[in-house]
């Protein structure tokens, strides 16, 4: 199995003020909206992304931000993808959110940010990176727009192991990986059981299932893959393949709607 490797970089403005909560058993959570621009290149032109994403500190953390931290501030956030699962009315759900580890205002001077439809401010240039190592939990789905756009999807299986309460624990931190154009046609060479490096960018999809429920889901968009050479996915295992000599770097994707609508509503939020 690839080494487990999950971090997550934000670099944004704080979109709204800082939200605290207490659980029932009275655990501090501080939810943070991040909100920047990404810079993408695509077919030789250039373009500003808009993200928005929620980071959330829990604990002693939490309460240290609380009452520091003020909407439109710059802020550098250091953490990891966390994968949490709940069953709600007798359905499953699922969410990926970003778990805060380390949070540092930032010095505004020469930073510019703007505000959108909502009054939220948006840092440009901002910063937006994930760099994740696991082991494919499916085959690619390698499919292509109606335009000849490839465009592969990936599942993800991240391994952590955590000093807990009881000890030393291992989770499990499943992920859907997306990627475009020569990147995902390579991608769609991998099998089920390859380690894969992913260096991209974190976001938000959004879409109106068949009941007429809006639904949301949080993945990261590849820039680039590598394949590890080492583990016992690698080591001629059913489900090792050479990997493609060919790793082009995806340099675009596609438009993500522009606003927090992207979150899931508080209610589905596990505690």
């Amino acid at each position: 199995m690839a080494r487990g490797l999950n971090r997550v970089f934000l670099i944004g403005a704080l979109a709204a003020p800082p939200d605290m909560r207490y659980t029932p058993g009275g655990l501090a959570v501080l939810d943070l909206t991040l909100a920047g621009q990404d810079f993408l290149e695509s077919g030789g032109q250039g373009r500003e992304v808009p993200w928005y994403h929620r980071v959330r500190l829990l604990g002693r953390q939490a309460e240290m931000w609380g009452d520091t931290l003020k909407k439109g501030q710059l802020l550098f956030v250091e953490g990891r993808l966390e994968y949490r699962q709940w069953e709600r009315e007798g359905e499953k759900r699922s969410e990926l959110q970003v778990r805060g580890e380390f949070v540092d205002p930032l010095e505004p001077r020469g930073r510019e940010t703007q505000e959108d439809a909502r009054s939220q401010p948006r840092l440009r240039h901002a910063l937006n990176q994930v760099l994740l190592m696991g082991n494919l939990t499916r085959d690619p789905d390698l499919r292509y727009t109606p335009q000849g756009t490839a465009v592969a999807r990936l599942g993800l299986a991240v391994n952590e192991r955590r000093r807990g309460q009881g000890g030393e624990e291992e989770r499990t931190h499943f992920i859907e990986v997306q990627a475009w154009r020569e990147l995902a046609e390579w991608a769609g060479e991998l099998r089920r059981g390859d380690g894969l490096l992913v260096i991209g960018r974190l976001v938000n999809d959004s879409w109106t299932g068949s009941n007429g429920e809006r639904r949301f889901q949080t993945r990261v968009e590849a820039l680039r893959l590598e394949q590890p050479t080492r583990g016992p996915a690698q080591a001629g295992g059913s489900g090792s393949q050479d990997a493609p000599k060919a790793r082009p770097a995806q340099t675009g994707g596609v438009d993500i709607d522009d606003g927090l609508e992207d979150f899931p509503p508080e209610e589905d939020l596990p505690f």
